[in-house]
């Protein structure tokens, strides 16, 4: 059955839910400038009121936390809107070769919403706006001051500052994003705001489509790993290949994962070193608590240290955001420029996280409920562990990065080697997931596509609103068997028998022949087609 457009499923109800959450960044963005200026003004007037408040030190370091979700799920929502127009900029390019693709390092040709210099400038609000969670709000602590002889302060204990600059530079994080995916939804025609790889196909196979994805015949048994591979039949396999050989791009991703570990490393370890050997902007703590403390009791036996006390090990940089706007956003920056590969890395781990849901839609095909017509994009990724842990994952590291470097109302910039070693274990732990998903071999016949999109055009042949796909026809006198999709239930291939060939060309499972033609004129057309008119001599052991 033809791919018919009344089955496109193009998932308005996604599509709004996205347009709410780039509402309610439009309003944060605009809420914090206009909040930044305010808490600005504050502090420069004589008298009345203050951007200060107090609260537990404890409490003062779960806010980044709260604010980081909240960043991720606005940036989740604008994401969204991102990777949609970019998939169909890259199909009207005739460019668009998986579902997933990393949204932040492919653009288009034509579309300008989507071009190279309009990632950058994502990419840069994303930075901006998960690097500013930590700045916004500055404790000082009068211990960790009295350790660094630091001059006399009459502020209260946990004491939180608001800063207005880092405020204002958060506003200019989400904003950046906001305007990006207003343009490219405004600017790009989308068939389907599906995450579903089904719904991509399907909208990709239409006539109506100027880059009509056309379905190959004698490739009923190829995976996306034989993509290059000629179309010889071949018998099934009992597991598929994993995704890190599938996609180019993955074993790219893996890199830049892993190497987050061994850069964790070295920055803790050389912090901790410069401690140790006496740095005079360290204090060395014995205390290796998740969040840092400070009690200010000085220690006796530093070990080579300039000085040392019960609390957490800091190096202090400076850039104390009391000492003006420059200051203030030096700090910004300096913080900035080591999330970036932070942020980088996790944005990549989409990639992962994303052709391992494509396959797990399609391989819904050979269970026995089929393939879901009611496809949800937003439920099915609250519904998945792996979305979960991703979008999990992203808040908890940036959390724990803004613990291991933040910025001191009096002191400036202060890094916490413990915090940095925290930071490190969980980015292996994310490492580790990652890599798991990309290396898990689906199990069954069903040939791996992982969202490719020409592979599940070659696998699809009749649609239906819920598919399931199996052995269809049988091979005669050297023709091989032929599987492909059903609105019915349909047994599983034979892992002994070869696949191939079109469906029109070859006998039925009951025996019937659906073109009419002969047995032996069968067999000879298509061993003329692949074998030269070997027929008679041609092995499939290979």
């Amino acid at each position: 059955m033809a791919p018919s457009n009344d089955k496109l499923n193009k998932a308005i109800g996604t599509r709004n839910c996205c347009v709410v959450g780039l509402c309610v960044a439009w309003f944060t963005g605009f809420a914090a400038i206009g909040g930044g200026f305010y808490c600005i003004y504050l502090d420069n007037a004589e008298i009345g009121l203050k951007s200060h408040f107090i609260i537990p030190h404890a409490a003062k370091e779960m806010i980044p936390l709260g604010m980081n979700i909240l960043v991720t799920f606005l940036n989740e929502s604008m994401g969204y809107i991102h990777s949609t127009t970019l998939r169909w900029s890259l199909q009207f390019d005739n460019r668009l070769t998986f579902n997933s693709n990393l949204r932040l390092l492919s653009s288009s040709a034509r579309f300008k919403s989507n071009k190279w210099y309009a990632n950058v400038g994502f990419l840069f609000s994303i930075i901006l706006s998960y690097a500013t969670t930590s700045l916004i709000f500055l404790g000082w602590n009068p211990a960790l001051s009295e350790t660094f002889d630091s001059e006399a302060h009459s502020i209260p204990v946990d004491q939180i500052r608001v800063s207005g600059i880092a405020l204002i530079f958060f506003g200019i994080g989400l904003l950046g994003q906001a305007g990006l995916a207003t343009w490219a939804l405004n600017t790009t025609q989308v068939p389907t705001w599906s995450s579903n790889p089904l719904d991509t196909v399907l909208a990709c196979t239409d006539e109506t489509n100027p880059n009509q994805l056309m379905r190959r015949t004698d490739r009923c048994m190829k995976s996306v790993h034989q993509i290059k591979e000629d179309s010889h039949p071949c018998k099934p396999k009992a597991r598929q290949g994993p995704a890190c050989t599938a996609h180019p791009e993955v074993k790219w991703v893996l890199t830049l994962l892993w190497l987050l570990v061994p850069l964790g490393g070295i920055w803790g370890g050389a912090i901790y070193t410069m401690i140790l050997r006496g740095n005079p902007h360290g204090v060395l703590g014995n205390s290796w608590s998740f969040v840092p403390t400070f009690t200010g009791t000085p220690l006796l036996d530093c070990n080579g240290a300039a000085r040392c006390t019960d609390g957490t090990s800091v190096l202090n940089v400076g850039w104390t955001a009391k000492n003006g706007v420059i200051a203030n956003i030096g700090s910004i920056f300096l913080i900035a420029f080591f999330q970036a590969v932070v942020t980088l890395a996790l944005h990549c781990a989409e990639l992962l996280v994303n052709l391992s849901r494509d396959e797990g839609i399609f391989r819904m095909t050979i269970t026995p409920e089929g393939t879901n017509p009611r496809y949800n994009s937003i439920i099915a990724a609250f519904s998945s562990w792996q979305t979960i842990t991703l979008f999990v994952s992203k808040a908890a590291v940036h959390w724990l990065f803004g613990l291991s470097i933040n910025n001191d109302f009096i002191l400036g910039v202060n890094m916490y080697p413990p915090q940095i070693i925290y930071f490190t274990a969980f980015a292996l732990m994310v490492a580790i997931f990652s890599t798991y998903v990309s290396l898990r071999r689906p199990v069954g016949p069903l040939p791996a596509t992982f969202g490719h999109l020409q592979t599940m055009a070659d696998l699809i042949d009749d649609w239906e609103d819920r598919m399931f796909w199996g052995h269809k026809q049988d091979g005669y006198g050297g023709l091989p068997s032929y599987a492909g999709t059903s609105a019915r239930r349909l047994q599983m291939p034979r892992m002994d028998e070869f696949y191939g060939g079109a469906k029109n060309s070859r006998m039925s499972v009951s025996g019937s022949f659906v073109s009419g033609m002969s047995e032996e004129h069968l067999a000879a057309s298509y061993d003329m087609q692949y074998h030269g008119g070997m027929f008679n001599s041609y092995s499939y052991g290979y």
